[in-house]
């Protein structure tokens, strides 16, 4: 009689229990800025950072102080330059950044730097967002702070900064660019447009 309680009692903490809520779905939601703002599909969904992947959308504010998504530029072939300003190869890159926006606007490309850290190893504030976009003379592109780093670290690998990635109109990876210099993006660029 004992072993069969303890059977019981045993069997019965061995019943797994369905306890929770289901995750919503996310919903995504226009911003207020400066930039192109396109609605994307209500089905897609964010799976990560590799090629054949749809990278997840971000709320993160721009040099502006107004909220950017990554999604509004749905329909755009995009750049995501995921950089730090302690970085000498992303500065390399930045130099370039506002002559690349401009050469490939009109093939619908836009470009847009992700700033994962300051000189100080800190989250970038407001005020450095624009340090970089004056140095650099970016005018044509957001340049957005990532400043709790959720969406940076999940795509670069081991700390190496810069990350480029070219999306397609369906913000699909294409390509991470390797190196992340501007000759290889500009051909990454071209292959990905059909040039």
């Amino acid at each position: 009689m004992l072993r069969n309680a303890l059977l019981l009692l045993f069997v019965a903490g061995c019943v797994p229990e369905l306890t929770g809520t289901a995750v919503e779905p996310y919903v995504w939601e226009a911003q207020t800025n400066t930039w192109e703002n396109n609605e994307p599909p209500a089905e897609l969904v964010g799976d990560g950072f590799y090629v054949g992947e749809v990278p997840d959308d971000f709320r993160l504010l721009d040099q502006h102080g107004d909220t950017v998504s990554l999604w509004q530029f749905y329909g755009s072939v995009v750049i995501v330059d995921i950089s730090t300003m302690w970085c000498a190869p992303c500065r390399a890159l930045a130099e370039t950044t506002e002559e690349v926006q401009n050469e490939y606007a009109k093939d619908g490309v836009v470009y847009v730097t992700i700033l994962a850290e300051n000189v100080e190893n800190e989250p970038p504030s407001h005020e450095d967002l624009n340090s970089w976009a004056d140095a650099y003379g970016i005018v044509s592109s957001p340049v957005v702070a990532d400043p709790e780093g959720e969406w940076s670290s999940a795509s670069v690998q081991n700390g190496n900064y810069p990350v480029l990635l070219v999306l397609d109109r369906e913000l699909v990876v294409q390509e991470r660019v390797n190196p992340p210099d501007d000759p290889a993006l500009k051909a990454a660029l071209d292959r990905v447009l059909g040039h």
